[in-house]
C-alpha cells in the first residue's frame, strides 16, 4: 500500500484527483493540501511515499517545491500533475519522474502508480537536480534552511545576493542568510523578477537601488535603500544598468 499526499492550489482539481486515487486498492490518501507550503511542512508528519504535485501554482512552482522535497525528504517520490504539456517532455522520463496531464483519467493514474511501484521495487534513483536546472522559473518565495528551521523568504525582501565561492549569501534589510546554492542558481530562479547582475559576484534587486555612485577610474557603486552596503558595478554593465533604471 502506497501512502500518497496531494498538493494542488485548485480545489476542484484536488478533489477530482483524490476521488480517482481513492478508487485504487493500492493507494492510501495521507493528506491533501491547496497551500503548497502547508503541504511541504506536513511531509514529516504524514510520511508519504509519494506526493502528487501540481506544477503551476501562484507563489511557488511544483518544480521548485519538488526540489525542496527531494532535498529534505529524498525517500519521497514525486508525480507531477499539470495542465501544460510543455512540461511533459523527455526530461521527465530520463530523470525517472512521472507526470499526469490534466484532466486526469483513472487509466493514466493507474499507469503512473504502476511505474512508481516498479521504480520503488527496482530502487531507481531520481536525478531531479538536472531536471530542475532545465526549467527557467521565477521563484517568489525561497526556502532558507537554518539548522532545524526552515524560513520562507519572499523575493521582495532580498536586497542582493553575493557569491561565496560555490555558495551564496542572501542579504535582506535586517540580516543575511547563507545558502549552499551558487549565485547562478538564484539568477536563474529570479528571472523576470527585476533582479540584475551588475558584477560577477552580485545579484541585485533593482527595486532596492537608491542611487549609482561614481568612483574614480570611471567605475561605479550601487547604493541600496535602507542599508549601508555598496555593490560594485563592472564597467561593462554600467550602461545597461542605467537603461534598466531609466537614468
Amino acid at each position: 500500500m502506497l501512502k500518497a499526499m496531494l498538493v494542488d492550489d485548485e480545489v476542484f482539481a484536488l478533489k477530482e484527483l483524490q476521488l480517482q486515487l481513492e478508487s485504487l486498492p493500492n493507494i492510501q490518501i495521507a493528506g491533501s493540501f491547496t497551500n503548497p507550503f502547508e503541504g511541504f511542512f506536513n511531509i514529516s508528519v504524514l510520511n508519504p511515499d509519494v506526493v502528487f504535485l501540481d506544477i503551476d501554482m501562484p507563489e511557488v512552482s511544483g518544480i521548485y517545491l519538488a526540489e525542496q522535497i527531494m532535498t529534505t525528504h529524498p525517500e519521497v517520490e514525486i508525480i507531477f500533475v499539470t495542465a501544460f504539456d510543455q512540461y511533459a517532455l523527455d526530461a521527465f522520463e530520463l530523470n525517472a519522474v512521472d507526470y499526469i496531464l490534466k484532466p486526469v483519467t483513472l487509466e493514466r493514474i493507474q499507469k503512473a502508480v504502476s511505474r512508481l511501484e516498479e521504480k520503488i521495487e527496482k530502487n531507481i534513483a531520481t536525478d531531479f537536480c538536472s531536471l530542475s536546472n532545465q526549467y527557467e522559473e521565477s521563484v517568489k518565495k525561497f526556502f532558507i534552511y537554518e539548522e532545524d528551521n526552515i524560513i520562507l523568504l519572499s523575493f521582495r525582501d532580498i536586497y542582493y545576493i553575493e557569491a561565496l565561492n560555490k555558495s551564496a549569501r542572501i542579504r535582506t534589510q535586517g540580516r543575511s542568510y547563507n545558502s549552499g546554492h551558487p549565485l547562478h542558481y538564484f539568477e536563474n530562479k529570479l528571472k523576470n523578477l527585476n533582479f540584475f547582475r551588475p558584477h560577477r559576484g552580485y545579484l541585485v534587486n533593482l527595486e532596492k537601488i537608491a542611487e549609482i555612485i561614481p568612483k574614480i577610474n570611471y567605475s561605479f557603486d550601487i547604493k541600496l535603500t535602507g542599508i549601508d552596503d555598496l555593490i560594485p558595478v563592472s564597467r561593462a554593465n554600467v550602461k545597461l544598468l542605467k537603461q534598466l533604471l531609466e537614468l
